[in-house]
């Protein structure tokens, strides 16, 4: 059965697993803070290149993490925690990625978002979008 861009039951361990990895990052991140993992992951993003199957279900994960961070977390700002999750299943996976945070300002106020980058490209992000924000750190 198709749901979305999920081919259910096949990809039924998306849905089960990706509110775990949202909780985790969350945990990590409220733990030891969001630069001080930047710094550990800094030593190592994969060697590979991603394949078309890679990418499809990196999508999924992209879904299902804007899903839960949005509807379910109530999240108003999904970026950092969504970025970091699809950052370490390209860990994982010994893919090729940089995750990515910049700052723009709009309307005297800062504004920050966070992306994941794969073969210099952003991954499911509106170009024009991030052009507006200046990279602050990248790993």
């Amino acid at each position: 059965m198709q749901y979305k861009s999920f081919n259910l039951p096949v990809d039924l361990y998306i849905l089960l697993i990706v509110p775990f990895k949202i909780i985790s990052a969350r945990r990590k991140v409220n733990k030891i803070g969001f630069s001080t993992l930047l710094n550990q992951w800094e030593t190592g993003s994969g060697t590979n290149k991603p394949d078309q199957a890679f990418m499809r279900k990196l999508y999924k994960f992209y879904k299902a993490a804007s899903f839960y961070l949005v509807k379910v977390f109530k999240d108003p700002n999904p970026c950092m925690i969504r970025s970091m999750v699809l950052y370490q299943m390209c860990l994982k996976h010994n893919i090729q990625a940089r995750l990515v945070t910049g700052v723009a300002k709009e309307d005297s106020r800062l504004k920050g978002h966070s992306w994941l980058e794969i073969d210099g490209l952003p991954f499911n992000e509106d170009r024009d979008y991030l052009s507006k924000f200046s990279v602050m750190i990248e790993v």
